[in-house]
């Protein structure tokens, strides 16, 4: 059994991530869960939130929204239509999105699409925990 699992996570701009990891967790639509080397194969749909992995004893947190993992013969390969690594995200405009959002689902008004807002939520809200996670 390898020691060590194949990550790969592919946007529409290309591949974020190519490297060998010792572990990755993430968040389906069912819930959260965890993938080591050896696991069998896997395929599920990801909810918005932070997909973590560790790699030589390091932890590294990246925000994907939606999209599609699979596990097969210690490859995990992601599927997101967009995908950010921590290090990179504007933390101050992630805020400034959750603020927008909240006061728009605050308002409550008639013409605001409730459901957009409550996705633009998830996201602000996975964005900042994806940059916060290391500090």
């Amino acid at each position: 059994m390898s020691k060590k699992l194949k990550l790969k996570i592919i946007t529409p701009q290309g591949i974020l991530v190519d490297t060998e990891v010792d572990s990755v967790y993430s968040k389906s639509i069912e819930g959260k869960f965890g993938i080591l080397p050896g696991h069998i194969s896997y395929m599920t749909d990801l909810d918005i939130g932070v997909t973590e992995y560790k790699a030589d004893n390091k932890k590294e947190f990246i925000s994907t929204m939606g999209g599609v993992i699979q596990v097969k013969k210690n490859t995990v390969t992601i599927l997101s239509d967009t995908a950010e690594l921590g290090e990179q995200i504007d933390i101050a405009r992630a805020r400034t999105a959750k603020e927008r959002a909240e006061a728009r689902l605050k308002a409550g008004a008639p013409d605001i699409d409730a459901d957009r807002a409550q996705v633009a939520l998830a996201r602000a809200i996975a964005r900042i925990q994806a940059a916060t996670k290391n500090k």
